[in-house]
């Protein structure tokens, strides 16, 4: 019995053991699995704008997959201080994109194709090396990493990420915003007043210059508090539905504005009442002068500019400040071009009388295709088309 006895305790001594180690090793395959789970979750960046449709669509497509293979997906607002980094890190050019390793999937690459977004998302995620420093670290790309800590230092502009195209478009835009019955009404009147009290070329150069350079001024320095305000999330997400009202209201004004012209009925945009302000200042005949009488007018033009304005700034509002700021210098330029482009003209000869013929042979055709144009972008910018 005695002999029984430590038999009985060795055995089970060696199954006790035999059993923690087990579950040591069980614990240990555990961790190992869980740490080579969490390790190969592929990081994604998505950057968003919020109340958009096609974002909620791509978000849904991430989710879907990320039920299927692990994924850590990292959500940014476009106008956030992270959205703007990561979107000059790696040049995305839509909202919504996503970005997985070096590759950026934009909205332009399947256009509402689901199919097509899973596929690219997949294929993307196949060819990646996990590398969860992936949202603010380009691997294998000094030019990015120099921008990067360029950014995080201090201010910086870009010139790489300035498009020709871009500017382009911005610069064409700016000129359909300037050119109207406004612009001509006014200039017609300042260029015969100018004519007639001075009697000098010289005198018009100057009063264009100057007059242009306050028009630049007021519509630059309000573009750049607005970039700033568009950098709130509340006000980002609002101003889209308030811009998209406006546009509607001032598109059918100026419809209704083309029909009343075309009946012979005085226009809605009125701009007489100011005309005693603008003769003060061409009696005083200085520079600065000039400049306030542009000031001055770039409120009156307002509700022949404002729409499109203000829908070119909730476009820019997807950029950085600072290229945001430089696409706004070439929009204000476009809007003073005509100015520049027909002062010059009657300076050096075009009499101000066949500038007002112009203006009143054109000026029902030109308050149409404004009012249709702004009626065609409002449910474009509702819906984040552009």
């Amino acid at each position: 019995m005695r002999q029984i006895m430590p038999r009985i305790a060795v055995t089970a001594l060696i199954i006790a053991l035999i059993m923690l180690f087990s579950v040591a090793l069980l614990f240990q395959n555990g961790v190992a699995a869980s740490g080579k789970n969490a390790t190969d979750a592929a990081e994604v960046i998505f950057i968003k704008s919020p109340g958009c449709t096609k974002c909620a669509a791509a978000e849904r497509t991430l989710e879907k997959i990320g039920q299927e293979m692990p994924i850590n997906v990292s959500t940014h607002y476009y106008y956030s201080k992270d959205g703007h980094r990561i979107i000059k890190q790696y040049r995305a050019k839509d909202v919504p994109a996503i970005i997985i390793g070096v590759q950026v999937i934009n909205y332009r690459d399947y256009e509402e194709d689901n199919a097509l977004l899973e596929k690219l998302i997949k294929g993307a995620l196949a060819n990646q090396t996990p590398n969860p420093s992936a949202a603010f670290t380009l691997p294998g790309n000094e030019i990015a990493k120099q921008n990067l800590s360029a950014v995080a230092n201090g201010p910086n502009l870009n010139l790489q990420e300035i498009s020709l195209y871009t500017i382009s478009a911005i610069l064409g835009a700016g000129l359909v915003a300037g050119f109207n019955p406004c612009l001509l009404g006014i200039l017609v009147f300042l260029a015969a007043s100018v004519l007639s009290s001075k009697g000098k070329r010289r005198e018009m150069v100057k009063m264009v210059v100057f007059f242009s350079l306050g028009i630049f001024t007021m519509y630059f320095l309000f573009g750049l508090g607005m970039q700033e305000l568009l950098q709130t999330e509340a006000i980002a997400s609002a101003f889209r539905y308030i811009l998209t009202a406006f546009l509607l209201l001032a598109g059918l004004s100026q419809v209704w504005d083309a029909l009343r012209l075309s009946q012979g009925q005085t226009s809605l945009f009125r701009t007489d009442w100011a005309l005693k302000y603008f003769q003060a200042g061409i009696d005083k005949g200085r520079f600065s002068s000039y400049f306030l009488i542009g000031a001055l007018f770039s409120l009156v033009k307002a509700p022949c500019v404002g729409a499109i304005y203000l829908a070119i700034l909730d476009l820019l509002s997807a950029r950085s400040y600072f290229e945001g700021a430089t696409y706004l210098f070439f929009f204000n330029l476009g809007v003073i071009m005509p100015i520049i482009i027909l002062g010059g003209a009657i300076a050096f000869g075009m009499s101000p009388e066949q500038v007002d013929t112009f203006r009143k042979d054109h000026r029902v055709g030109m308050r149409l295709a404004t009012g249709l144009a702004l009626l065609a972008l409002a449910p474009l910018i509702y819906w984040q088309l552009i």
